[in-house]
């Protein structure tokens, strides 16, 4: 589900994590570190017992599958209806094992997939299990975080997030809005992924997405009902300004500029 070619994706799915930014933080690190040997992990029998509090997370492949059992015994009423969009915008498209298997195919060995598990955990483990998993990464990695990749206009981007009132939100969204049922914001990202794959670029916007599912999550903006407007809306405004020089990515800015 997730992968350096769908950064966009899950960058909005950090944005609405409750652990979000902390995810988005370390996964940072894990890309820069790529396959720097980071020591030795710890026990196999910490890390079951985290992973077994977590086993339980939803995501979309699952509530597609209560969605699926539903529609089986009819059209639900309007409420019933309210309520499953509701999920449906609300629920991660991926999960900690999607991440994992990126990362695996990344380079990250144990300690910084025990990391990631850690971050993603938030509370939802015990204390003393969390901080042993999380033991050989701390005793390993710099504490001061890597230099963000440096794209025209990302900077200014990131500030404005925390800064945007509640109407320019709205405006950002209704823009968005006018945009939805046409695949476009689909389609347009991914011409620009692929852009991305050609011009050797991956890891770098991937990293800028991580900076915006950051910013998105400690400004509040990822919370609410416009919520899964405003994480597509910036995701693309990243997309497009990582990849400008590449191809014409004026529309996926277009969402994000009507809030300014």
């Amino acid at each position: 589900m997730y992968s350096l070619v769908s950064s966009a994706v899950l960058a909005c799915d950090l944005a609405r994590h409750p652990s979000g930014a902390a995810v988005a933080d370390v996964v940072d690190r894990v890309l820069v570190l790529g396959e720097t040997e980071l020591g030795t992990p710890a026990a196999a029998a910490v890390r079951e017992r985290v992973l077994a509090n977590l086993a339980g997370a939803p995501r979309m492949s699952r509530l597609l599958d209560g969605v699926t059992a539903t529609f089986s015994e009819g059209l639900p009423d309007a409420a019933t209806s309210s309520v499953l969009l509701a999920a449906l915008t609300e629920t991660p498209l991926g999960g900690l094992e999607d991440l994992h298997r990126m990362l695996e195919g990344e380079g990250a060995g144990q300690v910084a997939l025990d990391a990631v598990t850690v971050a993603w955990a938030g509370r939802e483990a015990d204390l003393r299990d969390l901080h042993e998993l999380q033991r050989p990464w701390r005793e390993a990695v710099d504490p001061v975080p890597p230099t963000p990749p440096a794209y025209p206009g990302l900077t200014e981007l990131l500030d404005e997030i925390p800064r945007r009132s509640r109407r320019q939100w709205q405006r950002t969204a209704d823009a968005h809005g006018a945009q939805r049922g046409t695949l476009a914001w689909s389609r347009q990202v991914h011409a620009t992924c692929w852009a991305a794959f050609e011009a050797g670029l991956l890891t770098d916007v991937a990293r800028a997405q991580l900076a915006a599912a950051r910013a998105l999550r400690l400004s509040g903006a990822s919370t609410g009902e416009d919520a899964h407007a405003i994480a597509m809306a910036v995701t693309g405004a990243v997309q497009g300004l990582c990849t400008s020089h590449l191809l014409d990515t004026r529309w996926l800015l277009s969402a994000w500029e009507a809030g300014s």
